[in-house]
């Protein structure tokens, strides 16, 4: 992790998206972030701590639709996701698996990653999932004004790496559905701190509802029980992931639907 100092940070802007506005300040304390997104290769680890846990209700289950009368639980290739409490109604998912977006499957009863993906970012994972990993790994996830601080600096950068426009060295951006590449694989693109990938390779959750700025801790949107959506930052690999996309302060354009995963959302973890 990468020690964020505590202090005033810019948040939003009055040149980009309606929603990015008004410009506005924040006061952050100390916090540390993720040098990198989670990888393919940890969020198995993760997955495996918690399917051997008896504690905890987490099964692979074969039907895509959570609700659907057909779930079963299993352990073999047919796993289509990974589920918590899957006696309760309100049943969450955790990621999906054996798709063909993701990178995590299941053969001969085992979680095992795509050969040659595992140090790529993990995607497909839904809010509730990354919030689970963060939490088993003693973090949490970071607050959308944490993260745009890790990526902006005091200073308020308009992207991670400082005002220059993105290119192929800086970030991963403009190419085909999951063509993502290993974390940490853009240092040029990297925080004077020494976060890296804040900009492309994927998407991010964060802890925080999707509501207007300015923004307020202490307003409900970072309540972690309250339904809606939660904002996703950062840029991705995609062709339509554009120059503006990937400034630090845009939080609009990506799917934050927290009960599904998606091909083109990842996350770090702060705490």
């Amino acid at each position: 992790m990468v020690r964020i100092p505590g202090g005033t940070y810019p948040i939003g802007t009055e040149r980009g998206r309606q929603d990015e506005q008004p410009a506005h300040r924040v006061t952050l304390e100390r916090f540390w972030i993720d040098r990198y997104e989670v990888t393919n290769a940890e969020f198995v680890r993760f997955l495996e701590a918690v399917l051997a846990d008896p504690s905890r209700d987490i099964r692979l289950v074969g039907s895509a639709a959570p609700g659907a009368a057909d779930a079963r639980v299993i352990r073999g290739a047919d796993a289509v996701l990974l589920m918590e409490d899957t006696r309760a109604h309100d049943r969450r998912t955790l990621v999906a698996l054996n798709d063909a977006e993701s990178r995590i499957g299941v053969k001969d009863g085992r979680l095992v990653v795509q050969p040659g993906f595992e140090l790529h970012p993990v995607n497909e994972v839904t809010w509730y999932g990354a919030r689970a990993f963060c939490a088993w790994r003693g973090a949490r996830l970071p607050t959308e004004a944490e993260w745009e601080a890790a990526a902006r600096g005091r200073e308020g950068r308009v992207y991670p790496w400082g005002d220059e426009p993105p290119t192929p060295e800086r970030a991963v951006f403009g190419r085909g559905s999951n063509e993502t590449e290993p974390v940490g694989g853009r240092p040029a693109g990297a925080t004077p701190e020494g976060v890296h990938d804040l900009a492309g390779n994927l998407a991010e959750w964060t802890s925080t509802l999707h509501r207007p700025y300015p923004y307020r801790s202490d307003d409900g949107r970072e309540d972690p029980d309250a339904p809606g959506e939660r904002v996703t930052r950062g840029g991705d690999h995609v062709f339509d992931s554009t120059p503006e996309k990937l400034r630090a302060t845009f939080r609009a354009g990506f799917s934050r639907a927290v009960a599904v995963g998606h091909r083109h959302i990842g996350f770090r973890c702060a705490r």
